[in-house]
């Protein structure tokens, strides 16, 4: 009757309760009661059923004892809801009844479940209270299983207060009595619970026995929920391992068990540790974006330890990302929670993050002192990981405040310290720090060693990271000892080794794709299957808006256009979400690092090319220049921050005729000698220092950073403009180059014509139907037919794909930078998906070649997208074109390329024959070539 009952809508429940009045006594109540008890955490679904059928079968018998039982059900299922006050108001009430009826260890029984609603309200010395007095019944009437319940519950409770040997005495005593009772299901709990309480401690290998045991007996008995809570641990402990791969993708397993089952607080706990990896990962938007949402859910619920530990988190968050008041605010609000509640540690671990603040605000006397107090704390507590992340924090106090001797001596006690724990993170900031004590003493070998020995943990590290996005934002954080020991071979004029090292710190996602290092297994299962149909929905809901934003015909005045891009950028970011959980549990294969073999680029620079590439030291820019039979070194080229200051002036320049002004227009002689001045100081400090070694040789450039937005081929030396005199193609890195070097080449003689013009771009018809002529054996697709269906079906064979639409830049959110195709805009990530074997995509559209540059020069944008996709080489443009000229130039330049193999020599053909009929860098100088020449 009571499995029945579980199973039944509620209009078969009441009617299947009237036709068995026989069986309506409080034995049919304790069934419901116990399938309520044992399935709160397990089968949810199956519990509040449960309750339920004890509501009605109170409602057909009025007995006492079963009105209790129905308490002690709604108790359980307020917990199942999250909702702690209305638990413990429930379970007291029960507990209440039963003494009244004398029923001392039912009354007893129901503060098991209580201990868990006082915990989550940080109710503390409360429930410990109450734990202690129904324990003494337990033993009293020699119940091992509820004994072990109790015990379980304390112990818990001692672990949220970060008091961890405490907790561990309790589940041990708890482990004991689960044996004794021979309960499978709640050994698999505990085993979980101590494992997670011995991780704390660093006592990682009996905590890895016991997490393998534990998830062996949830899943024989098909416990869905305490598998979720034992993946989620197995997942943090990884974490605090480095195994950022294994961490993603069991927080991902726990995650997605938890959203079946429809448990709120404890989804909201798993998505809190998955922050925790994103905070780790360097991935700071999206983990704070995470710490926002939970915030709100635990402070609905109630929940105020885990509340506290997300407004710290989120303020560590803050603190990298330079928000310095906004951390400030979010940790005083996690300290003020965390003393409400008593507990000490917690307020350590705030302790701890205020010390990185006052570190970033070079308050380095203040950040040792609070430091160290927090680590006094937490060396009591037991917490290791935090205990090690403390001395390093002093350690590097001390160095930033010149304190050297006193810093070696802290950060090497640390080093040892995080190696004994395997604390690979930790252990490579003490290898970093220490490298950079030893340069400020003169140790230059020293240094190497460390930074070499940091290098090596790094790449460990990051080597199974499963995603260009993870593997990107991970690297960003770790390029120091690379950029360091560039610095340390350029002392000791060992310049092929210092361009190794910058080489190894440059556009290292980039070259794995371009490597094939980054190949995931497509196979998806349900969950994954619902989460793409999601995307997909989410996906035709953003371009309804993006047309909507991009329709000059509608007028609008600006708070509806805001309001468009509010609900576009909630679309993407919730498409980047879902994406990123994708992403959690794929393996990558063959992650390895494959060094830059410079010897085998300069066979490919013919003695009439050179590679110049850009590399910033601090706010030193430097240019190594790589020819045939050499490299050399160009130093103290002005500082990156003035150079990125005349680059800015620059583009101002040029973006005052982006509008198409004829008023401005008139004085374009004016405009042009301006803009000629501008440049030839760029071209000054840039190409000049150079002259003696890439006279006469074509160029290959790779920028850095706002070097990337500047078009060298107008650079002008006083005379003439650099194009005037040599080729020019860009790469974003030299190990990039030679990837595009390597791809077959193709004769360029069929092409893939795609054209949607609209009002802002009305030559693009013209431009197809002229490029038909210059490639008669050529696929065209104009208006409705090009859609991004027949682009994939018709790019695997052909020479050139030329894409003429509207695009759109989007350098708050660039992986969402997107061409206007007929049906949809083709995003970056879509470009990803075409299968490329052309020699040439050209890109004739607005800003089709600006990037978004992260640190370690990761260009994202649509360039990265099609370079991954298989082309070699492709033509983008910097800044909004003007339709005729770009409409004539494209004419010019395939005439010039079908002449010559050389794609960047017909760009410079036909740059230099347009800029004689219109001289202004805005016109003739917009687009770039990228990649192979």
């Amino acid at each position: 009757m009571a499995a029945r009952l579980v199973e039944v809508s509620d209009q078969e429940r009441e009617a299947l309760l009237r036709e068995s009045s026989a069986c309506l006594d409080p034995n049919l109540a304790h069934l419901l009661k116990d399938i309520c008890l044992n399935g709160w955490s397990s089968d949810p679904a199956r519990a509040l059923a449960a309750a339920e059928s004890l509501v009605e079968l109170s409602k057909q018998n009025p007995d006492p004892e079963i009105a209790a039982l129905t308490d002690w059900g709604l108790g359980l299922a307020s917990l199942i809801r999250g909702e702690m006050e209305a638990a413990i108001e429930s379970l007291d009430t029960s507990s209440a009844k039963f003494l009244e009826l004398d029923l001392v260890q039912l009354s007893a029984a129901t503060q098991v479940s209580k201990l868990i609603a006082l915990a989550m309200l940080g109710r503390y010395e409360e429930a410990i209270e109450c734990g202690l007095k129904a324990r003494a019944v337990f033993i009293q009437h020699a119940d091992s299983l509820t004994l072990g319940k109790i015990e379980h519950n304390l112990g818990n409770i001692y672990f949220r207060r970060d008091q961890y040997r405490e907790a561990e005495e309790f589940q041990r005593l708890a482990m004991l009595h689960f044996a004794e009772a021979a309960d499978e299901i709640q050994l698999a709990k505990i085993e979980n619970s101590l494992a997670l309480t011995l991780s704390q401690q660093h006592k990682t290998k009996a905590a890895e026995e016991l997490y393998e045991s534990a998830l062996e007996r949830a899943h024989n008995l098909d416990l869905k929920s305490t598998q979720a809570e034992i993946e989620s641990s197995i997942g943090t402990l990884a974490l605090y391992q480095g195994y950022y791969d294994r961490a993603l993708d069991y927080l991902e397993r726990s995650r997605r068990k938890y959203a079946e089952l429809n448990l709120p607080h404890v989804l909201a706990m798993t998505e809190q540790e998955i922050a925790d990896a994103y905070l780790e990962l360097n991935l700071l938007p999206e983990a704070e974006a995470i710490y926002e949402r939970v915030e709100k859910q635990f402070s609905t619920l109630g929940m105020n330890a885990e509340q506290a530990r997300a407004l710290a988190y989120h303020g560590r968050a803050e603190i990298g990302r330079h928000h310095f008041d906004q951390a400030q605010k979010l940790l005083s609000d996690a300290r003020e929670v965390y003393i409400k509640e008593q507990n000490e540690v917690g307020a350590a671990l705030v302790e701890l993050t205020e010390a990185q603040l006052l570190l970033a605000n070079a308050d380095f006397i203040s950040a040792q002192a609070v430091a160290h107090h927090a680590e006094s704390v937490l060396s009591l507590a037991g917490n290791s990981r935090r205990v090690v992340f403390a001395q390093w924090l002093k350690g590097e106090a001390a160095r930033c405040d010149d304190r050297l001797a006193e810093a070696s001596d802290l950060l090497n006690y640390a080093l040892a310290h995080a190696q004994t724990t395997e604390q690979p993170d930790i252990v490579a900031r003490c290898l970093t720090s220490l490298g950079l004590v030893s340069i400020d003493q003169k140790q230059p070998n020293e240094a190497e060693k460390f930074f070499k020995s940091a290098i090596e943990v790094i790449e460990k590290l990051r080597a199974p990271l499963p995603g260009e996005e993870f593997r990107t934002a991970f690297f960003s954080g770790q390029l120091l000892p690379y950029l360091e020991l560039a610095k340390l071979a350029l002392n000791n004029n060992q310049l092929a080794e210092s361009f190794g090292y910058v080489e190894k710190a440059r556009s290292r996602s980039l070259v794995d794709e371009l490597g094939g290092r980054l190949v995931n297994d497509e196979t998806h299962d349900d969950f994954e299957v619902g989460l793409l149909q999601t995307i997909d929905e989410k996906r035709h809901e953003l371009t309804y808006f993006y047309n909507q934003i991009n329709n000059p015909t509608i007028g609008r005045n600006p708070e509806d256009v805001t309001k468009l891009q509010d609900e576009a950028r909630a679309r993407e970011s919730s498409i980047a979400e879902l994406s990123r959980q994708l992403q959690h549990s794929r393996k990558q294969k063959g992650s390895e690092y494959e060094a830059f073999d410079l010897h085998a680029l300069q066979t490919q620079l013919s003695p009439h090319k050179a590679l110049v590439e850009y590399v910033a030291f601090g706010d030193e820019l430097v240019a190594y220049v790589v020819t045939d039979s050499n490299i050399e070194i160009f130093r103290e080229l002005g500082s990156v921050e003035d150079i990125s200051g005349e680059v800015a002036k620059f583009r101002f320049q040029i973006d005052s005729l982006r509008f198409g002004s004829a008023a401005i227009r008139r004085h374009l002689p004016v405009l042009t000698a301006r803009v000629q001045k501008q440049l030839q100081g760029l071209y000054n400090l840039l190409i000049r220092p150079l002259i003696e070694v890439i006279q006469d040789r074509d160029l290959i450039i790779v920028p850095a950073g706002h070097l990337n937005y500047l078009p060298f081929q107008a650079l002008h030396d006083g005379e003439h403009y650099l194009v005037e005199q040599c080729s020019i193609s860009l790469a974003p890195s030299a190990t990039v180059l030679w990837k595009c070097l390597t791809r077959r080449r193709r004769r360029v003689n069929s092409a893939l014509l795609v054209g949607v013009p609209d009002e802002r771009t009305q030559k693009i018809a013209q431009e197809i139907e002229a490029l038909r002529k210059v490639f008669p054996h050529s696929t065209v697709l104009t208006n409705q037919d090009a859609t991004i269906a027949a682009l994939k079906n018709n790019v695997a064979d052909v020479d050139v794909v030329h894409l003429a639409c509207h695009a759109q830049f989007r350098a708050d959110n660039p992986r969402f930078s997107s061409l206007k195709l007929a049906d949809d805009w083709l995003s970056v990530d879509d470009a990803y998906n075409l299968n490329l074997n052309c020699s040439l995509v050209t890109l004739s559209a607005c800003e089709t070649g600006v990037n978004s540059v992260a640190a370690g020069e990761e260009l994202i944008g649509l360039a990265r997208g099609f370079l991954s996709a298989g082309t070699p080489s492709i033509l983008l443009s910097l800044w909004t074109v003007d339709d005729e000229a770009t409409s004539e130039f494209m004419v010019e330049f395939y005439s010039e390329l079908k002449q010559t193999d050389s794609v960047a020599e017909a760009l410079r053909q036909a740059q230099v024959r347009q800029l004689k009929s219109k001289p202004h860098p805005f016109f003739w100088s917009p687009f770039v070539l990228v990649g192979r020449w």
